[in-house]
């Protein structure tokens, strides 16, 4: 098991990634937060693979377990959803002694740290991610939110975790889908801040599964984030790095609809238009916009985006359709390992290159404006 220190003002935290460590790792933290209950929030898929599996782990150590058992899918992440948390821990009594468990992927982690933010103004929350792309990313460094039909993550709460646990083994059970998706949220810290981890990620193969490879990978991904929010924890510059991919990624999500494509799935189309971007504008060079294509490409997944013209890429973009701003911050690349944010940039700047690649990359970004 390999143990990571997250250190921030006034706080700090473990991440602990290794295979089959839940159980140890769980029950440290708990005994550390000695609380009066445990609550687990979690999805109807994760009950199916593992039924009850806080429960079990808690409950013979002699602490009481509740278990809110939420329907599965990013369409799901919104604040109807995030209510029936709310419901519940009012229904089980819940106080500022009680600690939540989130143990799920990417859209528990956000819903249940948000809930956990709010609810009696913060209780403590430890963070069991089970998918690659919640290990990697929304488990680590404390960005909690919910979705808006008008644009995605926009209502949400910074809520550090007071643990982390990164058990592998949940990883046997994802859909090859699901795995590829996170791998782009893996390799963009490779992409953005540090080229070894990129060379390491093309040494190795996601699949047969290598948890020996992947505990190194994650590791690795993990501490790249974790040294940034340490620096920057509420997104005031720095952090706002790592949604490098995120701007054309979260316009995929919100204008395709929520779940149509996996979070992952359109980031990575992001980040090769993020690279193709810097490119054309003589940012990054050939040779590095090339490395980045070859690694991209063959792993993304083709995306289709109905009805879009400039007017409505220009709203989404901004969230908001009435807006009279005309330029917006994004993250461009100078070399692998190397980033930075190009501030205001103009839209029919963005638009215009966002077209050009749609027609270089027809098979993975196809574009409706008629």
């Amino acid at each position: 098991m390999r143990t990571l220190p997250v250190e921030l003002p006034g706080s700090e935290y473990k991440i602990e990634i290794g295979a089959g460590n839940l159980r140890d790792s769980l029950l440290s933290a708990i005994r550390q937060f000695d609380p009066e209950r445990v609550v687990t929030v979690t999805n109807s898929t994760l009950e199916q693979f593992y039924p009850a599996q806080i429960k079990k782990l808690l409950e013979p150590e002699g602490y009481q377990n509740d278990t809110c058992i939420l329907p599965d899918g990013e369409e799901y992440k919104n604040l109807e959803t995030l209510q029936r948390i709310y419901d519940f821990l009012m229904e089980k009594k819940a106080n500022r002694g009680t600690v939540m468990v989130a143990f799920g992927g990417g859209v528990i982690g956000d819903m249940a740290g948000f809930a956990a933010a709010t609810f009696m103004r913060g209780i403590k929350m430890i963070q069991v991610p089970t998918t690659l792309l919640a290990q990697v990313d929304s488990s680590v460094g404390g960005k909690t939110a919910v979705n808006h039909p008008l644009g995605k993550n926009t209502i949400g709460a910074f809520k550090q975790p007071n643990h982390v646990s990164i058990d592998l083994e949940f990883l046997k059970t994802l859909p090859s889908r699901e795995l590829q998706a996170g791998y782009f949220e893996l390799a963009k810290h490779g992409l953005t801040h540090d080229r070894e981890l990129l060379d390491f990620l093309q040494e190795g193969k996601l699949e047969p599964l290598d948890l020996d490879f992947l505990e190194e990978a994650v590791f690795r991904s993990c501490r790249v984030k974790a040294r940034i929010v340490e620096q920057d924890e509420t997104e005031a510059g720095l952090r706002a790095t790592l949604n490098f991919g995120h701007t054309l990624g979260h316009l995929i999500e919100t204008h395709c609809g929520y779940g149509t494509y996996l979070h992952g799935e359109a980031v990575g189309t992001g980040m090769l238009f993020a690279a193709f971007l810097s490119k054309q504008e003589q940012l990054l060079d050939p040779s590095s916009w090339e490395t980045i294509r070859e690694f991209l490409e063959p792993k993304l997944r083709s995306v289709s985006l109905p009805q879009l013209d400039y007017d409505l890429f220009s709203s989404l973009l901004l969230h908001d359709k009435k807006a009279s701003r005309e330029a917006v911050n994004f993250i461009l690349l100078r070399e692998i390992g190397s980033c930075f944010i190009q501030k205001e940039m103009p839209l029919d700047l963005i638009w215009k290159h966002f077209t050009g690649f749609c027609k270089e990359f027809p098979n993975l970004c196809q574009l409706t404006t008629d």
